[in-house]
């Protein structure tokens, strides 16, 4: 079954303007039961808001996965691990940001996912690195690393998912990149998979750009983190667009969690602890808002990891080299900025 590019086109109109639709019906909800997230020293944020709108991502994406195997884009069986994993984290998502899910529980049901996910996947990726090749299938002990990285992406974006529109500018650039890479790598279906999941977040954006109407929460933040790793093994499975395309697009993310976790821990600070010390969080109060700290890192995403990304593809075997130099680079940023650091006020 195939569908037009006009007719694909109108879809993923329709597909913003239904998220943006379900964003707007969340918020209502949310107004109506005070479901509201309060200003505290933990927060970045001065005034009461209604939380949950990652729910219109995650309720979207789910109806992607159904059209995606109604047009038999990727295995069936993929895709119906792919809904029930998705419904699983919506519903994880939720229960946390309205109710109270311990922290043990949760990832636990994160690592039960992730295990499943990766087992529903056709054929594990082949890592490139450093010019030598990896089957991660025939590889097993491949795959406990495989498993760990999944859980710390669907937590570290829930860590990244602090200010207004950060987060969805991420995945916004994110999809936005893949789409390119595989257009170029000439992965057609792909390409439309990554502008649908594109437009799902840009529905969700409109109401969470500075200063944010509703937040994502934990419904949305730590189902993109789902599924941005689901989406990478699938397609490495799939395509010969690199795995590190995926990878480089993440670098922020990845280097502010990672520079502010070990900091933490180094300087003796409970790692579990709830916090304001990641570097975005420092920068948004140096600049009085959030707006610049998103748009800077939204640019930097862009006009810099965008580019690295497609490098990755054009020239095999760069994509450990190209992420490791803007890793490294990324992490000094972040040191610089004092990511993790205890501020003089005790923060």
């Amino acid at each position: 079954m195939s569908f037009s590019s006009i007719s694909l086109a109108i879809v993923m109109l329709s597909v913003v303007a239904g998220a943006t639709w379900l964003t707007v019906t969340v918020r209502s909800w949310a107004l109506r039961r005070n479901a509201l997230v309060q200003p505290s020293e933990r927060c970045s944020h001065s005034i009461p808001t209604p939380h949950g709108g990652g729910i219109a991502i995650a309720a979207i994406s789910i109806l992607l996965g159904i059209l995606f195997s109604i047009l038999d884009w990727v295995p069936d069986a993929s895709m119906l691990a792919f809904i029930a994993l998705g419904f699983v984290m919506l519903a994880l998502g939720v229960w946390d940001d309205f109710g109270d899910v311990s922290a043990k529980f949760r990832l636990v049901l994160h690592f039960v996912v992730t295990v499943i996910g990766l087992w529903s996947v056709p054929k594990l990726p082949v890592l490139s690195v450093f010019g030598y090749t990896i089957d991660a299938s025939s590889a097993f002990v491949l795959w406990p690393l495989l498993i760990l990285a999944w859980v710390w992406l669907i937590n570290l974006y829930n860590f990244m998912d602090g200010i207004d529109g950060l987060a969805a500018v991420q995945a916004i650039v994110l999809f936005g990149g893949m789409a390119l890479n595989f257009w170029f790598m000439g992965e057609v279906r792909w390409s439309w998979m990554s502008a649908f999941m594109l437009a799902t977040v840009l529905g969700f954006a409109i109401l969470n750009w500075p200063p944010a109407k509703i937040f994502m929460g934990d419904g949305g933040s730590g189902f993109l983190g789902f599924v941005i790793g689901f989406l990478m093994l699938l397609s490495a499975s799939q395509t010969n667009v690199s795995l590190w395309s995926w990878i480089i697009l993440l670098t922020l993310f990845v280097a502010d969690a990672s520079v502010t976790l070990i900091t933490r821990i180094l300087t003796g600070q409970n790692p579990l602890q709830a916090h304001n010390l990641h570097a975005y969080q420092k920068l948004s109060r140096r600049c009085g808002r959030h707006l610049p700290v998103t748009l800077g890192y939204g640019a930097f995403m862009l006009f810099a990891l965008v580019p690295l990304s497609m490098m990755a593809n054009v020239f095999p075997h760069s994509g450990p080299i190209l992420f490791m130099l803007v890793f490294l680079v990324s992490c000094g940023f972040m040191v610089h900025v004092g990511a993790g650091k205890l501020e003089p006020s005790g923060v």
